[in-house]
């Protein structure tokens, strides 16, 4: 199974040190576009968020930006890119927290799968406890 992922989820599960929620969430490949991979792994950030991201980042898949994708105006290039990998590998789930995206991948018949969504699978699956 295939999820392309957003740059969101991604940046807050590093934040935290659970980048293996995602995972453990969903037995999935996972894709990103180019554009995300830049947008997750900014200069200056903390030492051992980057070396968490870089550690998950090299078991996905990160495809070249595709010809300028336009969806909706009100999303980045990154998202519009994102929703147009997930359309081109017939994803069936996107991992996306930003409404806008999470609604166009919905309308082309992509699940949308968010950071709660993965905590709340995490939790019912007891990979989390509740104080967590």
């Amino acid at each position: 199974m295939i999820m392309v992922a957003d740059a969101s989820p991604l940046i807050f599960l590093a934040k935290v040190g659970r980048l293996d929620l995602i995972q453990a969430a969903k037995k999935a490949d996972l894709h990103l576009s180019a554009l995300v991979r830049d947008e997750v792994l900014v200069p200056g950030m903390a030492a051992e968020e980057r070396r968490a991201l870089d550690d998950f980042l090299a078991h996905a898949q990160v495809h070249p930006p595709r010809k300028r994708a336009s969806f909706a105006t009100a999303l980045s290039q990154a998202d519009n890119d994102t929703l147009a990998l997930a359309i081109q590998l017939r994803a069936p789930f996107i991992l996306a927290d930003d409404r806008i995206l999470r609604a166009m991948a919905e309308a082309q018949g992509i699940r949308p799968l968010g950071t709660l969504g993965i905590l709340l699978a995490a939790l019912r699956q007891g990979i989390l406890s509740k104080g967590e």
